[in-house]
């Protein structure tokens, strides 16, 4: 998996003078082999945003792309995500990912925001680091927060407040391996009680933020909090089938003012969700 993944670099229209590769080995107990033109850097497993961290502290490109050892780029999609970036030159470039390799994939459409507070305060976005590039510039000290899963979610509408230009594109140039043994696909109950716990604690994080936010930023990371919020909950019932733990997930919710959850109409989904999940209140 980690040779189609180089690959799929490798095989892009760059030169070598335009790109810059590098292989962050956290703790394999299998070393990654040595590539030529390829930075590997091996530590001590820390996890992944250990990892990606390492990476940033490397970095010397203008544009940066995450991408996971198990996945890999489309040739013809990722062409085309890379022309959009070089005529447009936008802070971060959105895009979608794939579980399958699909047929004519063509970019079908292009969605530009004046920033990303804009995108962010309108839209529902996809939290995953690797479904971007971004310019480096603009990441200040902002970095991911070691010890926690969904770590994404925390880093990636704070890089979009920090935005100028976004763009979107409606094309699927990442190609996303579905495995059973992934940090979000595991079942053991104490991995997904972390993932629960993470998970609101990012809510949490971004709440805060929130309250100390002004204008349009508050709106947009309210919006975001709202979003994750309705997930969490949801993701407690599919996960652990309990009531019990559903209401503990929505009496901390309440605890930090964040349940009942507004109803706000957002999407079409989340007003129905919210207006039902509200009905549980009396239980508390």
């Amino acid at each position: 998996m980690l040779t189609e993944c180089v690959r799929s670099v490798l095989a892009l229209p760059l030169h070598p003078g335009e790109r810059e590769i590098l292989l962050i080995d956290d703790g394999s107990t299998v070393p990654a082999p040595e590539y030529d033109g390829i930075t590997v850097v091996r530590q001590e497993n820390q996890g992944l945003s250990a990892a990606r961290n390492k990476g940033l502290e490397l970095a010397q490109g203008e544009y940066i792309q995450f991408l996971d050892a198990d996945d890999f780029l489309l040739d013809e999609a990722y062409r085309q995500v890379l022309d959009m970036q070089l005529s447009i030159r936008p802070d971060i470039l959105m895009f979608g990912f794939t579980h399958d390799i699909p047929r004519g994939n063509k970019l079908k459409s292009v969605a530009y925001f004046h920033c990303g507070t804009d995108l962010l305060r309108t839209h529902n976005i996809r939290g995953s680091a690797c479904c971007y590039l971004f310019r480096r510039s603009i990441l200040g000290d902002l970095r991911f927060l070691p010890g926690i899963v969904h770590e994404d979610e925390l880093f990636t509408p704070q890089l979009l407040l920090k935005a100028g230009l976004v763009l979107v594109v409606k094309c699927t140039p990442y190609y996303y391996r579905i495995r059973t043994n992934t940090i979000t696909r595991q079942q053991d109950p104490l991995h997904n009680q972390k993932r629960l716990k993470d998970t609101l604690f990012v809510v949490s994080e971004l709440n805060r933020l929130s309250r100390s936010a002004q204008g349009k930023e508050r709106l947009a990371l309210q919006r975001r909090v709202s979003q994750l919020s309705m997930d969490c909950i949801y993701d407690c019932w599919r996960m652990t089938h309990s009531f019990r733990e559903v209401l503990s997930c929505l009496r901390f919710l309440k605890e930090i003012s964040l349940y009942p959850l507004p109803l706000r109409c957002y999407t079409l989904k989340y007003w129905l969700f919210a207006l039902a999940v509200n009905c549980l209140c009396v239980f508390l």
